[in-house]
């Protein structure tokens, strides 16, 4: 009966932290998956979460099924911290809400629902960015929705290629869906800045298209308010979008796979209709979602003092990655004279004054800082290594980070970051 079906393809990541998991090395230091690591190297538990745990021990709620759309405050906080408090769309009833399996349900979910959008018409074309995070295209795919892909980032300036982006969406058929990354770009870490959303924004508009926002680090690139500014532009814009979230960076939760899917729509009615529509695609694939997560998340933002412990511990996480990246750069640019080009750091007006100095003393043919759309605090960073180097990190070092040279910044700590930037120097 089974002899027709054919292994499934491979997976990068899969197959990198399999191999990272059983090297028992005291040289490994795992630049891959994307989990916030402490400076020991290890998961790292919010002191909030904790806190939120104990409250919930104390008002046990057992282990009942929720409802298939899970619980409405639960839903209701994760909107406002997605739209704002005070937005219109919001108070207005015009923005449907379920719960999903993390980021990687809710775009599942969002894909299924495209399917569903007209009966008497094909399916819309997705528009993917390249490179873009591995899982957009099987996932669309596996709903039976065409993708076409586009150029996202300039090879040579390490940057994105906002020309590029904008001819996507003037080319592409009226009714398309682009899926865009609010914040921390997987794998670039290139980010589009707040002018540059603006007019994509008006472009895609112009188009009549449908924006997919994928936003999976809020407050861990530039802050909570600003990392979700492409979310709250095209609300105001009046665009009929999906927006998923995920819970699983900013609060640490990634095991217990939390996450939201929000459907803007163009007025109270059709967001009922699509809540409902989401309910029965819900029930249809896993019935309601784990509660454990969402009710630490709830805990959180339902308290004024511990969400305000929780923007101080993402803050504390940002400097941090924001500092790693600073001392990844000056090893290689000045310590190691690493005959590579990365896109380590954007001069910024705040930081310009501490690099500008720095970048003096060393020839630009050695090391190029670019000055556009990669933010010192991005959690990733694409260095410019080839497969082959890569592996050979891997293999030689036990530095373990996928082909594309996509590094997870946090996975950097006093004790190995000399260590990474002779290897990359070595491979180099």
């Amino acid at each position: 009966m089974f002899e027709s079906i054919l292994p499934g393809p491979p997976d990068v990541m899969y197959d990198l932290e399999v191999r990272a998991e059983n090297d028992t090395s005291s040289a490994k230091v795992d630049l891959g998956v994307g989990i916030y690591r402490n400076n020991a190297g290890q998961y790292q538990e919010l002191h909030v979460v904790k806190e939120a745990k104990e409250i919930l021990a104390q008002n046990d709620p057992g282990h009942d099924y929720e409802v298939t759309t899970v619980n409405e405050l639960f839903l209701r906080n994760a909107a406002e911290l997605m739209f704002g408090k005070d937005c219109p769309r919001l108070s207005s009833n015009h923005i449907a809400s379920v719960q999903t399996i993390s980021g990687t349900g809710a775009v599942h979910l969002a894909a299924s629902l495209l399917t569903q959008l007209s009966p008497t018409t094909n399916p819309p074309t997705v528009y993917v960015g390249v490179p873009a995070w591995g899982n957009y295209k099987p996932l669309m795919k596996l709903v039976g929705l065409e993708v076409v892909e586009y150029t996202y980032c300039d090879s040579t300036k390490r940057s994105i290629d906002f020309p590029a982006i904008l001819r996507a969406a003037r080319d592409a058929p009226s009714g398309s869906v682009f899926i865009l990354q609010g914040c921390c770009h997987n794998p670039t870490g290139a980010d589009p800045s707040p002018a540059q959303w603006d007019e994509l924004a008006l472009c895609l508009k112009q188009g009549g298209h449908l924006p997919l926002l994928d936003v999976a680090y809020q407050g861990l690139g530039d802050g909570l308010e600003e990392d979700v500014y492409s979310v709250r532009a095209f609300a105001r814009l009046g665009f009929d979008m999906l927006v998923c979230q995920s819970f699983s960076k900013d609060f640490a939760l990634y095991g217990e796979r939390c996450g939201a899917l929000h459907a803007v729509c163009g007025d109270a009615r059709q967001a009922a209709n699509v809540r409902d529509r989401l309910r029965c695609l819900i029930r249809w694939e896993f019935s309601s979602a784990p509660t454990f997560g969402s009710r630490l998340v709830n805990i959180t933002l339902g308290s004024d003092a511990l969400t305000t412990q929780w923007q101080e511990e993402l803050g504390a996480m940002q400097q941090r990655i924001k500092t790693l990246r600073q001392e990844l750069y000056f090893l290689l640019a000045h310590q190691l004279q690493a005959r590579i080009r990365f896109g380590l750091t954007r001069q910024r007006q705040e930081t310009g004054a501490i690099l500008r100095g720095k970048q003096d003393s060393f020839r630009a043919s050695v090391f190029e800082v670019h000055r556009s759309n990669v933010l010192l605090t991005r959690f990733y960073r694409y260095l410019m290594l080839t497969p082959a180097q890569c592996k050979k990190l891997i293999d030689k070092y036990h530095i373990y980070l996928p082909p594309n040279g996509r590094i997870n910044v946090s996975g950097l700590n006093e004790s190995n970051l000399g260590k990474v930037a002779t290897a990359i120097d070595q491979v180099v």
